[in-house]
């Protein structure tokens, strides 16, 4: 059974991950008509270095892993078509071109071009991805009041409890002003649920973990952990399969994000 993480601890956080969810399922999906007939999609890629791998997909969801140079076919027919890189080899960076369309015959003009790069968008190292980018403390930027003469800001602190699962700690930090400055003071800190990750990519824009977030109460949802950088982190809604499924599509979902949804490093 699915549901939304706990509202009272980040509720403008699990509306901004709704609606990422929402709009994305009711506008992402398959690019494939209803009624077209399929067509093989596929084409050429050059510059792949030896012994690497690039892993492509074709609307989100069909998978083709290649590790050598050449023509290339995706293993399901279809209409429309959208071809991204996935996951980047390693030391190289990938991009594609005549990668979308409505295909009236078999497609073989996708050009996927790699060269030697940082492994994916942006100049720079690779952010941290996985559980050693996660751990410690983070503090929502939006600022709110909390009534008394207090303001607050969410207070999240995941804590390591294996090499894929995190506790996931939630509380406020209360502070004396508007502006939410200065040290404030915590309040609570309670674990709220458990997220287990099933897996991580990076490059040098963007970290993307996803997982499976279980409440204590024992009612689960997909969610994905999200770096800008590694001192900005946004929680994002997903489903069973992905719709966020490359980091070329969850960095499109955090574009929609307000900063005020994310998390600062502490």
């Amino acid at each position: 059974m699915r549901s939304a993480p706990a509202a009272f601890i980040q509720p403008r956080l699990s509306l901004a991950a709704c609606l990422v969810g929402v709009l994305l399922t009711a506008c992402g999906g398959s690019d494939d008509p209803v009624d077209g007939a399929t067509h093989a999609i596929g084409g050429t890629l050059t510059g792949l270095a030896p012994n690497t791998e690039l892993v492509l997909t074709n609307n989100g969801g069909d998978t083709l892993r290649l590790t050598a140079n050449g023509v290339f076919t995706f293993a399901a027919p279809s209409s429309g078509y959208r071809v991204e890189v996935s996951t980047q080899p390693a030391g190289q960076s990938c991009t594609v071109s005549k990668g979308s369309g409505t295909a009236s015959a078999p497609v073989a003009d996708v050009q996927v071009n790699c060269v030697a790069g940082n492994g994916g968008g942006g100049t720079g190292p690779v952010i941290t991805a996985g559980i050693a980018g996660l751990v410690g403390e983070w503090q929502q930027n939006s600022c709110v009041a909390a009534g008394n003469g207090q303001w607050a800001r969410n207070y999240l602190r995941p804590e390591r409890i294996n090499d894929t699962t995190i506790s996931q700690v939630q509380g406020l930090k209360l502070f004396s002003n508007a502006q939410c400055s200065g040290t404030g003071s915590t309040l609570g800190g309670t674990a709220i649920g458990q997220v287990a990750f099933s897996r991580s990519e990076s490059n040098a824009s963007i970290a993307a973990n996803w997982g499976t977030f279980r409440q204590i109460t024992g009612l689960t949802s997909q969610t994905i952990w999200a770096k800008r950088g590694e001192n900005t982190l946004c929680l994002l809604g997903d489903e069973n399969p992905s719709i966020l499924p490359t980091l070329a599509r969850v960095a499109a979902a955090l574009d929609t994000l307000p900063a005020s949804a994310c998390y600062t490093r502490l």
